[in-house]
């Protein structure tokens, strides 16, 4: 099976477990490969809830994607701000395409974002794994889901890992989301 009909696969596969997708998909005139931002399908964007989910479209099938574990994969992130999402996770992307990125790690976006901006970094959990038929191998793939965190949590997640701050974040009702002006850390006291 080529990496299109993956893909095609791979994308039915999280349309029927996240989605529906949002119809029409809009797509960004500037290709990723080109310099352009990530394209995004999205869950949720008309319900009129404050958040809705993102799911990259451009990573799964790039040639130049490191794979770690979780293989072939995109990115995932619930979100109150789109544009943060276009911006942060496109980032991510690109890094993507230089060094494996896994679950636990974290990504530090204070030189991407203003100085007093909320949220300076971002963790990294599986939201979504699941092994695709490839001729007669079966290829690991899944979503890598993106939490905007503070600098404090992200100093806390670095010194006790990412599943510690997780478990913080569960407690204070904000995991899975990302909120982009959320002020003040999750209690971090030990």
């Amino acid at each position: 099976m080529s990496v299109s009909n993956l893909s095609k696969e791979f994308f039915k596969l999280i349309d029927e477990r996240i989605g529906p997708f949002d119809r029409p998909f809009q797509f960004r005139p500037f290709p990723f490969d080109a310099g352009g931002s990530l394209n995004f399908l999205t869950v949720g964007a008309k319900s009129g809830e404050p958040f809705t989910t993102y799911i990259s479209w451009d990573l799964f099938g790039h040639e130049k994607q490191k794979h770690g574990k979780l293989g072939r994969y995109e990115l995932l992130a619930v979100c109150d701000d789109e544009n943060w999402c276009i911006d942060v996770l496109t980032q991510i992307g690109r890094q993507g395409l230089d060094a494996v990125i896994e679950s636990g790690d974290t990504f530090d976006i204070g030189p991407l974002v203003k100085p007093d901006a909320a949220l300076q970094g971002v963790i990294f959990e599986d939201a979504f794994q699941t092994k695709l038929r490839c001729w007669v191998l079966s290829k690991p793939c899944g979503l890598l889901r993106c939490i905007g965190v503070t600098r404090p949590e992200l100093n806390f997640s670095r010194k006790h890992g990412v599943p510690a701050l997780i478990e913080r974040l569960k407690l204070a009702n904000i995991y899975p989301k990302t909120m982009v002006q959320r002020q003040g850390s999750v209690d971090l006291a030990a």
